[in-house]
């Protein structure tokens, strides 16, 4: 009873640890991310986009420090009236020293103060433009990996139907030899040129394996994070508009063109900021002194600044004139950023259009033909009318052409990456 009691415990745990490691192996299976999880993932977790809120709040802190005052002075020391010379004068009072206690405090021109603080927090709108110019530029990259693993996984796929259309060519060949039917060099070059897909497999994973290496650092994840590419999307059916592409649109859009704007924004109200040194601030003194005989006596006094003097006012002037020459010198900057864009938009979108057109032709008309090629070589073939030599060279221009085909494709996708960027679309 016993032992089978043990013997049953015995099988339990054995159970157990089956289901446990079945367990471990479904959750340590990679994932599988489409584009858009991707891009979601880098906008949530990438650092480099988080800095920009970081950023902002030091802003806001620049701001409200903007609106603090200048801290008060006190100060302790004698003072003595009139000098000591040693004798009464013309039989005056002899001098009297008392320790005199000053307080002073400058009061603040508030209206700089108020546009200080907006100065200061004008900032959160560039620390704004940054981050859509950062987050555009690492999409563009992560965009870029994806569609590298992409067509590095449909290659891969092509070489495995190739693959076995290679080695049923090669085992038909090895049975004909038995009946000087087939040429033994020609066997010898296709199994050679099987050695060659598995070179090429490598080399293929080794970019998928890259590719996928770069997502995981966009998402600020470990580099070796079990990753796969859904490679059922259909990308080259995507269409990216191009209507109303202008100025406006330009303007609107690119972020680092609205960066330019807030900038000279920015600019503005620094202006207004050094403009606003010309009006007066206040002051207040107030002098409490104790004389020898124990009596007390207090001075209080009211200051000025006189912002209007030359000498000042000059200094101030002149920075706004300087600030004029550099806003009119962005606004020039900003006028070659927008026909820079257009022009670069205009150009990819001629150049996609023209490997869209190519692309369409490669998949309807091209691989068909090199398909029909294959097909009627390896019909005869079969038949024994055909020759190896010839159904190995179809067998190797319908591979060439498939795999030419892909990189067609990369580079469709890669023109729409940079179109994409220009336009600064998601």
């Amino acid at each position: 009873m016993k032992y089978a009691f043990a013997i049953g415990i015995k099988k339990w745990k054995t159970i157990t640890t089956g289901v446990a490691l079945l367990l471990a192996g479904s959750m340590s299976q990679a994932q599988t991310y489409s584009l858009g999880r991707v891009l979601d993932s880098i906008e949530v977790r990438n650092p480099g986009l988080q800095q920009y809120a970081l950023k902002t709040q030091a802003s806001f802190a620049s701001g409200t420090a903007a609106r603090a005052w200048m801290a008060p002075v006190a100060g302790v020391g004698l003072s003595e009236f009139p000098y000591s010379s040693g004798r009464k004068m013309n039989g005056g009072p002899m001098p009297r020293k008392m320790l005199m206690l000053r307080l002073e405090q400058m009061f603040p021109n508030f209206s700089q103060q108020r546009k200080a603080e907006t100065y200061e927090r004008s900032y959160a709108n560039q620390n704004k433009d940054d981050r859509a110019t950062m987050k555009n530029m690492l999409f563009a990259k992560a965009k870029m990996a994806y569609y590298d693993a992409f067509i590095a996984q449909k290659k891969l796929a092509v070489l495995r139907v190739q693959e076995q259309q290679l080695q049923l060519l090669i085992k038909i060949s090895e049975g004909r030899l038995a009946y000087n039917k087939a040429d033994l060099p020609n066997i010898y070059k296709a199994r050679a040129t099987l050695s060659d897909l598995k070179s090429t497999r490598i080399n293929l994973q080794g970019m998928t394996d890259q590719a996928i290496s770069i997502l995981n650092a966009l998402m600020n994840l470990p580099v070796d994070h079990p990753l796969q590419i859904d490679t059922t999307a259909n990308f080259q059916q995507h269409q990216v508009a191009i209507l109303q592409i202008d100025t406006a649109y330009v303007q609107r859009n690119r972020s680092d063109i609205k960066h330019t704007q807030d900038e000279i924004h920015s600019m503005e109200l620094k202006q207004q900021v050094i403009a606003a040194m010309g009006k007066p601030t206040f002051g207040i003194t107030w002098d409490n002194m104790r004389m020898n005989s124990g009596m007390y006596m207090y001075s209080a006094m009211a200051s000025l600044s006189i912002p209007i003097a030359p000498w000042f006012s000059k200094g101030y002037k002149s920075k706004i004139t300087a600030m004029d020459f550099q806003i009119q010198a962005m606004e020039k900057r900003k006028e070659n950023q927008v026909s820079g864009a257009l022009g670069n938009i205009r150009k990819d979108w001629l150049k996609l259009r023209s490997a869209k057109e190519d692309l369409q032709i490669f998949r309807e008309e091209v691989i068909p033909a090199y398909a029909k090629t294959y097909q009627a070589n390896l019909n005869a073939f079969s038949e024994n009318n055909g020759d190896i030599y010839e159904t190995l060279m179809a067998w190797n221009d319908l591979t060439m052409k498939k795999m030419e085909y892909y990189d067609k494709l990369a580079g469709l996708l890669n023109l729409r990456v940079m179109l994409e960027t220009e336009m600064q679309q998601p």
